[in-house]
């Protein structure tokens, strides 16, 4: 797989996406705490991430692990699987959406983990939470960096189905993560000849060559 598929470093994380649910019609006391819990949720994820994600020497097949438990628990990733292959989700079979959905958060794992290698000492704050309706709201967060520069700032878009939230896009720096990953798919898809086996080969090859740094000990695994 090309370096199309990295994003650069600037925009860590990845994860799409979509999911439903609030109804218009709570209470504004109901709408407040409903807002104030989608705010801590990014707050504690933000703040677990760096915690767990930017220990300094972490060895590359344990910071794997450790974003593979935050991915895991944090991002909706059926929903991010299906927007990132936007139509041409529609024209696979079953086989062939769970290999993809495998090898996908495989590759989420395996590229968005080393960004962190970058980080250190950086503080995460929530500063704006924002309903949008049918249970999704826009938490908005700036990442501080203790070299004085700008902050980074993060608008996370969530989601709350059956009590729990969930991320599904992430927009660094006015970029969407789903979309841009959804864009490169798209383009080596129609540059296959519109068949789902060519990205599906191009992830199991880029996943294949990245496992191979698991034994990697510190240091930068772009």
């Amino acid at each position: 797989m090309t370096n199309a598929y990295m994003i650069p470093h600037r925009l860590f994380l990845c994860a799409s996406f979509m999911a439903f649910g609030l109804v218009l019609s709570v209470s504004p006391v109901r709408a407040e705490e409903t807002l104030e819990q989608a705010g801590a949720f990014i707050q504690d994820f933000g703040d677990r991430a760096i915690n767990a994600l930017t220990e300094e020497g972490l060895a590359t097949k344990e910071l794997r692990a450790r974003f593979s438990k935050l991915y895991e628990e944090g991002f909706d990733s059926p929903a991010i699987s299906r927007f990132v292959l936007g139509r041409y989700w529609k024209k696979t079979t079953k086989d062939e959406r769970e290999e993809f959905l495998a090898l996908f958060n495989k590759f989420v794992i395996q590229t968005y983990s080393a960004k962190f290698r970058h980080y250190s000492g950086e503080t995460f704050t929530v500063t704006e939470t924002k309903p949008e309706g049918n249970n999704v709201f826009t938490v908005v967060s700036n990442v501080l960096q203790p070299s004085g520069n700008p902050p980074i700032t993060l608008i996370w878009r969530v989601s709350k189905t059956n009590g729990a939230y969930r991320i599904y896009d992430i927009t660094v720096e006015g970029v969407s993560m789903a979309i841009t990953q959804r864009a490169e798919f798209s383009s080596v898809i129609r540059n296959g000849g519109g068949k789902i086996t060519v990205l599906i080969n191009a992830l199991r090859d880029k996943t294949t060559n990245l496992a191979s740094k698991d034994t990697e000990k510190g240091g930068n695994t772009n």
